[in-house]
């Protein structure tokens, strides 16, 4: 968006809560702004009668309401999104058409790769718990058309990120195995074995080292990497407050850290 946009219109009494990323919206300008950052958050969870009942009870825009319960009845989501910005005038008549064309191709895109672009964004917000049910919601029916390996596969190591924020990193590791089973990648390899001292025994580390037959010395490396990460952490910008934390928030500390580099 190019420059500042000045809100003019009411303001609600009563915000319209979004629930996927867990937000109020107080103005049809702030409506705006929300559609025209996360298009591929815009589905049934929010082009729905409960945003036009807002529209027109909270904001006194009766006609825009009765347009968008139209749009709802026999429109296409198109139909929804685009009276609202031509309601306020949000964006310059340049703006509203590249927003119209990123809008339809979001629409022509297959379920599952939208499905999956709305779970990458519920990451970026900090939104793990909801965006691991969006990408097992995808892996759990695969809907058929041109989508491939690589998809899925890309799918696992996205919601492998997710549990390693939750600090849940043996199903993370499990997503890793998986993803690097289906594709061979060794960027997705390499992770895999940096998070397995995170929550593997001694024991239980080298057990799993020898089930799936990997090179000691790369193991050793990619270890040595996460621990260096650890050190790093201890030494880095809060190591005068390090010593005084209790062990439980050393870890989570720790932890924090290596993801941050993951």
């Amino acid at each position: 968006m190019g420059g500042y946009y000045l809100c003019t219109a009411a303001r609600a009494q009563r915000p319209y809560h979004v629930e996927s990323i867990g937000i109020h919206l107080w103005s049809i300008e702030e409506l705006c702004y929300y559609m025209k950052e996360n298009v591929y958050l815009l589905d049934e969870t929010i082009l729905n009668e409960e945003l036009a009942k807002w529209i027109g009870g909270e904001l006194g825009l009766v006609h825009l309401e009765k347009v968008l319960r139209s749009a709802l009845e026999s429109g296409t989501p198109a139909d929804f999104v685009m009276p609202i910005f031509e309601e306020c005038g949000y964006l310059r008549p340049e703006e509203l058409d590249e927003f119209q064309e990123e809008f339809s191709q979001v629409l022509i895109e297959p379920q599952d790769a939208r499905r999956k672009m709305k779970a990458d964004y519920l990451v970026n917000y900090g939104l793990y718990v909801r965006a691991i049910e969006e990408y097992k919601g995808i892996l759990r029916v695969r809907a058929p058309g041109r989508l491939g390996v690589q998809f899925y596969a890309t799918v696992l190591e996205n919601m492998a990120v997710a549990y390693a924020h939750l600090f849940r990193f043996e199903e993370a590791a499990d997503c890793l195995w998986e993803s690097y089973s289906a594709l061979r990648s060794r960027k997705v390899y390499d992770n895999y074995l940096r998070i397995l001292p995170l929550f593997l025994s001694e024991a239980r580390y080298h057990e799993r080292l020898e089930k799936i037959r990997a090179d000691r010395d790369h193991a050793a490396d990619m270890r040595r990497e996460t621990e260096a990460i650890f050190r790093e952490a201890q030494s880095g910008a809060f190591a005068d407050e390090w010593d005084a934390l209790p062990v439980k928030e050393r870890l989570e500390a720790l932890k924090k850290e290596y993801i941050a580099c993951i």
